[in-house]
């Protein structure tokens, strides 16, 4: 799930990709209030999950987000199992 949270964040949101890191806090990555209602709506468009965006706000990592979404994503009714190889 970094990886695809990685995507989203460098294609959606515009934030460089070598800023990235899984022990990067969200102030690094430039993860802002805005930010995050944008990003709790893509998740949500995407993956069919409901996160908050103070949850977002509240996670202290990437890695943090990350396992929030993969977390939502495996109680998700309906939900996809990641591709082969994809976490």
């Amino acid at each position: 799930m970094y990886e695809e949270l990685k995507g989203i964040l460098v294609d959606d949101l515009q934030v460089r990709a070598e800023d990235i890191a899984p022990t990067a806090g969200r102030e690094q990555v430039g993860l802002d209030s805005l930010a995050a209602v944008e990003l709790a709506t893509l998740l949500s468009d995407r993956y069919g999950v409901e996160i908050h965006d103070y949850e977002l706000l509240e996670a202290d990592t990437v890695a943090d987000i990350a396992g929030l979404v993969a977390e939502r994503r495996a109680v998700a009714p309906g939900a996809a199992a990641p591709a082969p190889g994809v976490s």
